[in-house]
């Protein structure tokens, strides 16, 4: 029997054409919502907003379960399946599972939790090529969830030109274990939860122009340690040049200081003793195959000199990160970076606390318990008592400000400055008014407060303590620069210029090379017009900076 040649043209194109393609040919619907086709699975979205759909708890890579376990993220089957229809359509209009957590609660997170949450414009196509900005939670590399960051936002204020995403990857134990045993088998390793997110970065590549994405305009971003995250991004094996973003938003960078091999080895001995696996032959099959239960008892049994975080690995980590950014060994890209203005005012106590030299050194040495004498020496000489020429008028300012600047505040002002890209400094003055009235107003705009007015009302995700995320509703005020400072980012991610599609009346923001950074704050006497503008940066700053980075061993950030 022989095929006409029409058909054998037919199967012949069919052969030739990519998964995306076939995708596009084939039209599948499900009465739940818009479905986006990926070839290989397809999913059903959530269309109540306003001209937004969501797709909520899209999987990224195989389920890190089982003899996965441990092991760095593997890539899904994505072969087209033209057997696909309308009843496979799976339900995506909800968020995935959250990641367990630090404090662990069995039953609440999964390991099964490394999925993606998507805000899209209803009316975008395949062919729209819209940028995307893709946001990473912080929490200490143990705790938060993607479930607190909203995006719809950023694409209602974008006027649809722009695709946003949140990603959830793996948390603490389960994402950062480390030890000789995980290092030397060949299917394990350290740093998972970040090669999480580089898988998300890859699976975004592959896959966003099915929901009307440019996979050549993606934007990383976070804030805390997700912003520390995208520094390690930045600096991953030394630098690359062709990373998969073009673009990077870094919000009060922060991760802790890198444990030593040694230090690293006693806390993976804590876990193995803990969960019964310290005497057996091979200890990553008996942790592969111990319950969540035991896996939680040693979450929370842990020893506070204990975290599970980056550690450098000689690859993906090469070194030190501070070390890295000095020497130049990062990707180049355009920066908008900056920090809050009292970024560590919930760090070092109260001000009542916080009168003495010694306060001083105690309050700073909580981050950085192997500082040598000499380095805190140093430090008090860096950061004087106060004088007319300090920004800081009592000891508890002086010990925010040395807080703040070893890393928080530092790095952003330092790497928008040396990459030779465009750059866009910032500094946030506008306080979040839930952390002043759970701390007190002596914490000012402290840590996560642009996250209050970035995602609606919100500077956390849902956790083992916290059932869901709180939203609160906006003054006037806090609405008006909520407002900017959303136009202000997603200009960012669409143009790689926050002027361009910034808000009506905003300030011109001027690049970082010219010296200044724009200051962001609400307008509390009128609230319909925020309080921003361009300041100058002072002479003093870059200098306690660039002493931070000369005690770069020291810190081992």
């Amino acid at each position: 029997m022989f095929l006409s040649a029409a058909l054998a043209v037919a199967l012949l194109a069919f052969d030739k054409a990519t998964s995306f393609e076939l995708a596009e040919r084939r039209s599948l619907t499900s009465h739940l919502g818009p479905v986006a086709d990926l070839g290989y699975a397809a999913y059903a979205g959530n269309a109540t907003l306003p001209d937004i759909t969501f797709y909520g708890g899209i999987p990224y890579i195989k389920p890190p379960v089982g003899n996965l376990r441990f092991a760095p993220p593997q890539e899904m089957d994505e072969s087209y399946n033209e057997f696909l229809s309308n009843a496979d359509v799976v339900d995506a209009r909800n968020w995935g599972p959250l990641c367990i957590q630090q404090p662990a609660v069995v039953g609440i997170g999964n390991e099964d939790c490394v999925t993606l949450n998507i805000w899209v414009p209803s009316n975008a196509t395949s062919k729209s090529n819209l940028p995307v900005y893709v946001y990473i939670h912080g929490g200490g590399h143990y705790y938060n969830s993607a479930q607190g960051f909203p995006a719809n936002d950023w694409v209602a204020r974008s006027n649809g030109g722009l695709i946003a995403i949140a990603i959830q990857y793996r948390l603490g134990l389960l994402g950062y274990l480390s030890g000789s045993a995980i290092r030397n088998d060949p299917t394990s390793g350290p740093n998972n939860g970040l090669f999480d997110q580089r898988a998300a970065l890859e699976w975004i590549q592959r896959n966003i122009r099915h929901f009307g994405g440019d996979p050549s305009k993606v934007t990383i971003g976070g804030e805390s340690t997700g912003a520390g995250s995208v520094v390690l991004h930045l600096t991953a094996h030394g630098g690359e040049k062709n990373p998969p973003f073009r673009a990077a938003v870094i919000e009060s960078p922060g991760n802790d200081p890198f444990y030593t091999t040694d230090h690293t080895e006693q806390c993976f001995r804590n876990v193995t003793r803990d969960v019964g696996c310290d005497t057996t032959a091979d200890i990553v099959a008996c942790l592969r195959k111990a319950s969540i239960g035991a896996i939680i008892s040693a979450v929370n049994n842990k020893p506070s000199t204990c975290k599970y975080e980056p550690v450098i690995d000689g690859d993906y980590i090469p070194d030190i990160t501070s070390k890295m950014l000095m020497a130049g060994k990062f990707t180049k890209v355009p920066i908008l970076a900056g920090h809050n203005a009292q970024d560590g005012s919930i760090f070092v106590g109260t001000p009542q606390s916080v009168v003495t030299d010694e306060d001083i050194v105690n309050a700073v040495l909580k981050r950085y318990p192997g500082l040598s004498n000499a380095t805190t020496s140093a430090m008090l000489v860096t950061y004087p008592p106060a004088s007319a020429s300090t920004p800081w008028t009592t000891q508890w300012e002086r010990a925010m400000y040395a807080y703040m600047e070893s890393e928080l505040a530092c790095w952003d002002y330092y790497i928008g400055n040396v990459s030779g890209k465009p750059a866009f400094n910032y500094r946030w003055d506008a306080p979040d008014p839930n952390l002043l009235a759970a701390r007190g107003a002596f914490v000012g705009a402290a840590h996560t407060a642009e996250l209050f007015y970035l995602y609606d009302g919100t500077n956390s995700g849902p956790s083992a303590s916290v059932a869901q995320p709180v939203f609160t509703k906006f003054s006037a005020a806090e609405d008006a620069l909520a407002r900017q400072a959303v136009a202000f980012w997603s200009s960012f991610a669409m143009a790689l210029s926050p002027n361009a599609f910034a808000a009506a009346g905003a300030p011109t923001w001027d690049p970082a090379a010219r010296g200044g950074f724009m200051v962001l704050d609400s307008n509390r006497e009128n609230g319909t017009a925020p309080d921003s503008g361009m300041a100058v940066r002072s002479e003093d700053y870059p200098r306690r900076c660039a002493w931070w980075r000369s005690v770069a061993d020291d810190l081992r950030l």
